[in-house]
């Protein structure tokens, strides 16, 4: 009797535990049936973006570097190194739209889920087109042994216009326009995106006239205008013009909260949490970063004070670099170190002219770093990272309509003039240029 009776105790006790909830792990009814579990699982997505980095533009034909990535480097590429050609983060966005389909939830919560879901995948896949041009479609996640593992690439055009359908259902389902973190994604981030996307692939079709489907460029340049217009009238965005324009530009790259009137989208640092950035590391050591320096034909783009040309000078390719940052677009000296910037040592300003070990072409930048050395050494920065603003905004609908030949005076005037008063222009505010 003891033992039957020793055996029903253990026998009940094991059914209790086959009824808990483990504690570590999860199950799938647990994540897709409750809006909270969709929620953990989506904050997985933010991964794919650039994050805290401010070395995006490392590969800008704008920047001098010590070295370029082995890939783009010809005869330096192997089999072993790593090329981007990586697909786990493709994989997790497709097992969570596939699943997430538990009728507990209401349609309109499961939607915005897989709105945000289907953004990533818009994005994960406009990365892959940019690096390697054609590349395989796959919208569900595959077993160990489906043979699309093996499938080749699909065209252009195909994979594309899906990363469009998923843009599009982002936009009309995501529930909220913006937040004021900024550190979510939203509708109006979603039409930041589209507009940044369609108007890459419509200049490109433009021009790269070898794929010949530039009879299809102004569909997408028609879709990053009517994106960007989007953003723009809802007036829920400026352009920051706090601190006046000889420091109003570059607040939006050096303070610690994103600006939430320009910025849509940031990755914000906190002290508390340990999550920091390397901006300063980067950007002013000779070795850790690129040493990456802008090249004299990017700074030649920046205007006079005036609207004029800087280049129109017939002394600009010899003039000292003392005189050629004066009375110039005042964003030139928020993104470069010019003669009369200064770094705080010790609490104490001091000169800091551009440093020839830290840069090859003597225009050292700025823009993302912060001004008091103790930054300088190792992952410290606490300034956010804007990756989406209202400035780009402003910028892709203005080239779209130009590339389109229907940009007119008022638009130019609400978009390039916008900016142009930011940074102390004068002239060329109202009426955009005629082009022979």
């Amino acid at each position: 009797n003891y033992l039957w009776f020793l055996a029903l105790i253990l026998s009940i006790t094991a059914c209790e535990k086959l009824d808990q909830e483990p504690q570590s792990t999860t199950s799938k009814p647990a994540v897709f049936g409750s809006e909270n579990g969709l929620q953990l699982y989506t904050n997985s997505f933010y991964s794919i973006l650039p994050g805290n980095s401010t070395s995006l533009d490392a590969m800008s034909d704008y920047l001098a570097v010590k070295s370029v990535s082995n890939f783009i480097q010809e005869g330096a590429f192997a089999p072993n190194l790593s090329s981007g050609w990586s697909w786990g983060d493709l994989r997790n966005i497709n097992y969570f739209i596939a699943n997430n389909v538990d009728p507990k939830l209401s349609p309109e919560v499961r939607k915005n889920y897989t709105a945000l879901a289907r953004f990533f995948r818009a994005y994960f896949y406009f990365e892959k087109v940019k690096r390697f041009g054609d590349v395989p479609w796959i919208n569900k996640p595959l077993a160990v042994n489906d043979p699309a593992l093996y499938a080749g690439r699909d065209s252009r055009t195909l994979v594309m216009d899906s990363v469009l359908a998923d843009l599009d259902y982002a936009i009309a389902n995501l529930r909220i326009n913006n937040e004021s973190s900024r550190s979510t994604i939203t509708k109006d981030v979603a039409n930041a995106l589209k507009s940044r996307i369609c108007l890459f692939e419509g200049t490109f079709r433009k021009y790269h006239t070898q794929l010949n489907l530039q009879g299809t460029s102004a569909t997408w340049l028609n879709h990053a205008a009517a994106a960007s217009k989007a953003v723009m009238d809802r007036n829920a965005y400026t352009i920051n013009t706090n601190g006046g324009p000889g420091v109003s530009y570059r607040l939006v790259f050096t303070s610690n909260a994103p600006v939430a009137t320009e910025v849509l989208l940031a990755s914000i640092s906190d002290q508390t949490l340990n999550v920091l950035n390397d901006a300063n590391w980067w950007w002013t050591s000779g070795t850790y970063g690129a040493k990456a320096s802008f090249t004299r034909t990017f700074i030649n783009t920046y205007l006079n004070i005036d609207g004029t040309p800087f280049t129109n000078d017939p002394n600009y390719r010899t003039m000292l670099f003392k005189d050629e940052v004066k009375n110039r677009d005042l964003r030139l000296k928020q993104t470069i170190r010019s003669g009369d910037y200064k770094r705080i040592s010790g609490g104490v300003q001091v000169p800091a002219p551009p440093v020839f070990s830290y840069t090859f072409t003597g225009y050292q930048p700025i823009k993302w770093t912060l001004d008091d050395m103790y930054y300088d050494a190792g992952s410290l920065n606490t300034n956010s990272i804007a990756m989406f603003r209202y400035a780009e905004i402003l910028l892709n609908y203005a080239e779209a309509k130009a590339e389109l030949g229907t940009l007119t005076d008022s638009e130019w005037a609400s978009t390039i003039g916008t900016l142009r008063r930011r940074a102390g222009i004068t002239g060329g505010l109202n009426t955009k240029p005629t082009v022979a």
